[in-house]
């Protein structure tokens, strides 16, 4: 189990077969053991079967899928007979084992196998909820990942459940918030809960019939969540330690572009000015210089489309709005040419 354990920590692809071969020889050996009279030898029968669900599931190819989620299903099954309000590893490893079993269904990206993952996820939040309900000790850190990977399933099956993506991705927010200036993880999970909080907006809004009575509503959330998500990595940045979250910070800011150009372009100053310009507190740092190039593209876009649009939109009657929007906008460029200038200097 220890060199299997150590070979999968690796995080090396050529190791993965090895590392199976490993618990694989483990779990003959404890499947020997008499677990039906001890508690403890079935524990350790379990972390045989998560661990090679584990190796499986990276492995990634169809039929190890399929074993992997069959491994999660014996896990399952003995970590239920064991007595789960004596030690509450027992529940936590349940609901990891419903978790793990939803990565192994989703990797095999089947209409039938995405349901399966959110039934799953489903299961494990309801081993966590019971917790709580009886006031036994539980891992505060599991529920927040469940959500994560249940928000992001509710937009990946068939048709997309966007509503319901969105209040789950709300829901990760109000457990990551109060740690994730403090701790990584919770930073990670609330970066991608308001990446999908901000990809639902986006189906919603490309999905007809669009609500028009909360599209407004969606778009001012959605510009929020990417002003977090940029204040967030800020603070990441100045503790040298917000390159994971590099990516995910320029996709969420390009989103935050693409979304005011479509929808509301006389916006798009405001939004980046309140992003890139220190004078406005923005927390950006120097490793800010990629969004300064996307900033200054999306203004000559956004300004581009508010000519196009004036007229049509606004009437003649206040084309003044129109100019006064257009003025705004080449303000704001001169001033992010400026600050990136500074920056360079």
């Amino acid at each position: 189990m220890k060199r299997g354990i150590a070979l999968l920590s690796a995080n090396d692809a050529a190791a993965l077969p090895e590392a199976l071969n490993c618990f694989e020889q483990a779990l003959a050996i404890r499947r020997k053991l008499p677990f039906e009279e001890s508690a403890w030898y079935r524990w350790l029968l379990t972390a045989c079967w998560m661990n090679r669900g584990d190796v499986l599931t990276r492995l990634g190819n169809p039929a190890e899928l399929i074993a992997a989620v069959q491994s999660f299903d014996e896990a399952i099954l003995h970590l239920q007979k064991l007595p789960l309000e004596e030690d509450s590893q027992y529940r936590g490893r349940l609901a990891l084992a419903w978790m793990n079993r939803s990565l192994a269904l989703r990797a095999q990206a089947m209409p039938e196998s995405l349901h399966a993952a959110l039934l799953s996820l489903d299961h494990g939040k309801t081993v966590i909820e019971e917790s709580v309900a009886q006031g036994l000790p539980v891992n505060t850190a599991l529920l927040p990942i469940l959500l994560i990977n249940r928000a992001a399933l509710l937009l990946e099956i068939s048709p997309p459940r966007m509503l319901e993506a969105m209040q789950v991705a709300e829901e990760t927010l109000i457990l990551s918030n109060p740690t994730e200036h403090l701790n990584l993880q919770a930073a990670e999970i609330g970066l991608k809960a308001r990446h999908i909080f901000c990809r639902a907006v986006a189906l919603l809004l490309e999905t007809p019939p669009v609500d028009t009575t909360r599209a407004d509503d969606w778009i001012m959330q959605a510009t929020d969540k990417v002003d977090e998500a940029m204040q967030l990595t800020a603070r990441w940045e100045n503790q040298k330690e917000a390159e994971p979250f590099h990516a995910l910070r320029h996709e969420l800011f390009r989103y935050g572009c693409n979304l005011l150009l479509a929808y509301q372009p006389h916006f798009m100053a405001e939004f980046l000015l309140d992003v890139l310009d220190p004078e406005q507190g923005s927390p950006l740092l120097a490793k800010a210089d990629d969004l300064y190039q996307v900033g200054l593209e999306a203004l000559d876009l956004a300004a581009a489309e508010m000519r196009r649009r004036g007229p049509l939109d606004l009437g003649l009657q206040k084309m003044d709005r129109l100019i006064e929007v257009l003025e705004s906008m080449s303000r704001a460029a001169e001033r992010i040419k400026k600050r990136s200038a500074e920056r360079t200097a």
